[in-house]
């Protein structure tokens, strides 16, 4: 989704009924931070790696690998799941522009069907 935060026509109101959609506004920005959250564990595994190679050269190299796969795996994952949540959300667009555009032509029907001479 290629849009930029906009709060242009943004009310109070739109924070307590559902008719628009405030999530995709946010997306970008909960995704950044998941992905810094992610990557501060993943550091800290590895950081944390080379503490556990005193006791034990094993745990040590498991907690660093460990630390690896966690940083590729975190990162794909996230971006898969934000990009399935931007999917549902362009989804719920196209089906609003649908409805739009159904209501209207029925408009336009029952303008038409009306006879101003009868």
């Amino acid at each position: 989704m290629n849009k930029k935060i906009d709060f242009k026509g943004f009310t109070i109101k739109d924070l307590f009924f559902f008719d628009k959609m405030l999530t995709p506004s946010f997306i970008t920005i909960v995704y950044w931070i998941a992905l810094l959250l992610i990557g501060i564990s993943a550091f800290s595994m590895i950081l944390g790696s080379f503490a556990a190679f005193t006791y034990s050269f094993t745990m040590g190299l498991v907690a660093f690998f460990t630390g690896i796969v966690t940083l590729v795996v975190g990162f794909i994952s996230t971006r898969i799941g934000f990009e399935l949540i931007c999917v549902l959300f362009n989804i719920n667009q196209n089906i609003q522009k649908l409805a739009n555009e159904k209501t209207n032509s029925e408009k336009q029907e029952e303008c038409s069907d009306t006879d101003p001479i009868n």
